[in-house]
């Protein structure tokens, strides 16, 4: 029997002319060349905000609301607080600076402002009898600097005196950046 060939010849040659070229496909529409190049603005766009905003850092602090002559120590006849830092967070602390705070667990929120950082550590003992500080089971037994602190609320003291304040310390800030893990030390850290 003879070969039949099933196929045209002028078929088998288009399709041997379209396999010994390279085919490349279109991909890169301009539409999508112009959403990459947005996208890539954006992105160096959202590095420079984050690079050049700055976010406070804060400090936690534990203290008791002062009664009597301590309290009349700070001046202007408003409410004074004492708060206890251990010394590797008491470094940055200066008058002046501003303070957040909540008087027992669900009592009042407060603003204040340090009005003297105490000389030298207090020892445990010498915060109990001298500030009524009674640190919770939770506290670390050891040295505090203490920070008095003026509240921006008149407090009576009949009411408020001797009670626990949880405060937060704002220290300095931190560029946004910071806040990325594993871009701390390369972004600057605090200041």
């Amino acid at each position: 029997m003879a070969q039949r060939v099933i196929f045209r010849e002028n078929a088998v040659q288009a399709y041997r002319r379209g396999t010994a070229k390279d085919i490349v496909p279109h991909l890169t529409l301009r539409p999508v060349i112009v959403c990459l190049w947005l996208l890539l603005a954006v992105l160096i766009a959202a590095a420079a905000v984050t690079w050049s905003v700055r976010v406070p850092t804060y400090v936690g602090a534990q203290g008791t609301i002062l009664q009597g002559a301590a309290g009349a120590k700070t001046g202007g006849g408003t409410t004074a607080a004492a708060l206890f830092l251990p010394e590797d967070q008491s470094v940055d602390v200066r008058v002046g600076q501003p303070v957040h705070g909540q008087i027992g667990s669900s009592g009042p929120s407060v603003s204040a402002t340090v009005v003297r950082v105490e000389p030298g550590m207090t020892s445990p003992d010498t915060a109990r009898a001298k500030y009524r500080f009674e640190p919770g089971a939770d506290t670390v037994r050891q040295p505090w600097k203490v920070v008095i602190v003026r509240l921006e609320q008149s407090l009576s003291p009949a009411d408020y005196g001797g009670s626990r304040l949880t405060a937060r310390l704002q220290t300095g800030s931190q560029r946004l950046l910071a806040l990325f893990p594993g871009l701390g030390d390369a972004a600057g850290g605090a200041s």
